[in-house]
């Protein structure tokens, strides 16, 4: 695993601060914006790459408990620096029932504070590359960091993790959205 060395710029979203506005574009051409999403809590999760190991078990997870998600009125979107096709045919492959969204110009990736430049180890230029990464001479590069933003239905943050891991990270979404908001049943 790449060494995270810094965020490239050094942004930062405070909990509790409305959230930079966006465009997104989903898989299927269709622009999404902050105002889009007002009325009901959403997940925004940033991953690297289509297709990895680690970006499909996350993708896959959030599939496997989106009945959760939606049982309580929350979105989600994936967003990286993929294409639409690329979006598409890992959507199609993962039956993936959420959209996974394209940043045009990265303007999103980089107002949320999750482009990161990473140090590889001798042993992971090969591997890097043969993805389509190009390490520069010191063999670094810069890519989207693991991260994900619970926002309300204001567009407020509730909640942010950075840096994360994808094991078991969907369900501790799930259950800071079961805690952040207090839901009333009427029966």
């Amino acid at each position: 695993m790449p060494e995270f060395l810094r965020y490239l710029p050094e942004h930062s979203i405070e909990i509790g601060a409305k959230v930079p506005d966006f465009i997104l574009v989903d898989q299927e051409d269709r622009s999404i914006r902050l105002k889009d999403l007002a009325g009901s809590p959403a997940v925004l999760y940033f991953y690297p790459m289509d297709g990895t190991e680690g970006c499909t078990k996350e993708a896959c997870d959030f599939r496997d408990i989106y009945d959760d998600f939606k049982e309580l009125d929350c979105v989600i979107y994936g967003i990286s620096p993929d294409d639409k096709t690329s979006h598409a045919s890992f959507s199609d492959e993962h039956g993936l029932p959420f959209q996974l969204c394209v940043d045009p110009d990265n303007a999103m990736i980089k107002d949320f504070g999750v482009w990161g430049e990473y140090q590889l180890a001798d042993q992971e230029i090969e591997p890097v590359k043969n993805i389509g990464l190009q390490p520069d001479l010191e063999n670094r590069i810069n890519m989207v960091v693991r991260s994900t933003f619970l926002i309300d239905k204001n567009g407020l943050l509730v909640q942010k993790w950075m840096k994360v891991s994808f094991r078991g990270h969907a369900s501790s979404v799930k259950d800071q959205l079961h805690k952040s908001f207090k839901f009333d049943i009427a029966f």
